[in-house]
Order: C-alpha cells, then sequence, then structure tokens
C-alpha cells in the first residue's frame, strides 16, 4: 500500500512565516502534518491519520502532475520578496526535489500544494492566525482614537 511514498512541501519568506504539509506512511501508517512557524520562531503543528482512500486520492493527483519530471519552476514575475516552496516527493521507484517561488504556484505545481493543502485542512481548524503580528500592530496604529 505504502510504496515509499511520500510528498511534502515547506514554503519559506510566506506571509506567514515558514508553512509545510507532508504526507507519507513511513512511520505511522498514511498520515499528513502541517505546522507554520511564524517570524518570531513560534511553531504550531498538527498531523492526523489519513484512511487509504484519501491517501490514495491525494497521491493520485500529486503524481498526475509527472513530479519525477519536475524541475525548478523558471517564474519570471516572482519578486524577492515572494515565498520560495521547496517541494521533496518520493515513491518506491522515483525520488524529486525541486522549488518555485511565486506568490500563488503556477500548473503545475499548484497540482501538489492544492491536495496537500486539502487532506490537511480536512475537518480540521486553521492552524494558527493567519495575520501576522507585524500586519496587526500596523492595523491599530491606523485605527483612528476613539
Amino acid at each position: 500500500m505504502c510504496h515509499d511514498r511520500i510528498a511534502s512541501y515547506v514554503a519559506v519568506h510566506h506571509m506567514a512565516g515558514e508553512l509545510g504539509v507532508q504526507m507519507d506512511c513511513a512511520e505511522a501508517g498514511p498520515r499528513i502534518k502541517r505546522w507554520k512557524t511564524d517570524r518570531d520562531g513560534s511553531r504550531e503543528d498538527d498531523a492526523r491519520s489519513l484512511t487509504p482512500g484519501e491517501f490514495d486520492r491525494a497521491w493520485n493527483e500529486i503524481d498526475g502532475t509527472g513530479w519525477p519530471n519536475l524541475k525548478d519552476c523558471g517564474n519570471g514575475t516572482a519578486g524577492k520578496q515572494d515565498p520560495v516552496y521547496t517541494f521533496d516527493i518520493k515513491d518506491d521507484q522515483n525520488q524529486a526535489t525541486f522549488a518555485c517561488q511565486s506568490r500563488e504556484m503556477p500548473y503545475p505545481y499548484d497540482a501538489i500544494v492544492n491536495p496537500l493543502d486539502s487532506a490537511a485542512a480536512a475537518g480540521r481548524k486553521q492552524l494558527g492566525d493567519d495575520e501576522p503580528k507585524e500586519l496587526k500592530e500596523l492595523d491599530k496604529k491606523k485605527r483612528p482614537k476613539k
């Protein structure tokens, strides 16, 4: 069932800090982990088991990208401040690591991020607060005094 399959991404320089999702079945059966580390180093994470069907559905979407042939994306529109996504994907026959810097993932890289994010979020609350502390402070400064 497992065939040594693992798929993950880590996004650095994201507005929320660092984000990551990993789907595997090596240590504790099919499962998915997600984490978020904000700029001051506070980390929140969670993990849950996946059914074999959930794992296979997400894997089939990822596998449909042709990931063994993907390389670093050449997104000429990326800015220096845009997040850098690093992907690690492996099965019992292939292994690939590649990166893409972009505010929004272009195809087919989005077809890796989206099923991982969907599987990680299914039936769960958002992991931590979406808005960085710096932006909340900025909002407070801009509010008119009563």
